[in-house]
């Protein structure tokens, strides 16, 4: 007789149990919120001593990063950036780049010797904007 109870209970827990998916919706929305430009102002350096300071960027060296609400990474021209990630790691939450428009071809990327890294590790806060990526040192961008 408990057999014919654990049966139907078994079979009610089982089809309740549905994953709630927002992955799209989320995206979307973490990537409005980097989206346009950046400008480069400082990078982290290692002192003497092994401490990291940040140290400010002269305007005619300054980078400017733009993110497209996709997530794609572009150049102040609006081309692709060359060597970009697959995916950004933003306030701890990790996002796929997936283009939803075409790219224009950058015929600069042909002449760059790429070492792929294929996460950035994002920090937003406010209009402040910290990127890490494999082998490069931080670097503090505003808009």
């Amino acid at each position: 007789m408990k057999r014919l109870l654990y049966i139907p209970l078994f079979l009610i827990v089982l089809l309740s149990c549905k994953k709630d998916s927002m992955d799209g919706v989320m995206s979307y929305v973490d990537f409005k919120t980097i989206q346009g430009p950046w400008r480069l102002i400082e990078i982290e350096r290692t002192s003497l001593d092994n401490k990291n300071v940040w140290e400010s960027v002269a305007s005619a060296q300054s980078d400017t990063l733009t993110f497209r609400e996709d997530g794609v990474i572009l150049n102040t021209d609006g081309t692709p950036a060359c060597c970009p990630p697959k995916s950004l790691i933003i306030n701890g939450q990790l996002l796929d780049i997936k283009p939803q428009a075409a790219l224009p071809a950058n015929p600069i990327c042909a002449l760059v010797n790429c070492v792929y890294c294929p996460t950035w590790e994002i920090s937003l806060s406010d209009d402040q904007l910290i990127v890490s990526s494999c082998n490069s040192q931080k670097r503090k961008y505003v808009r």
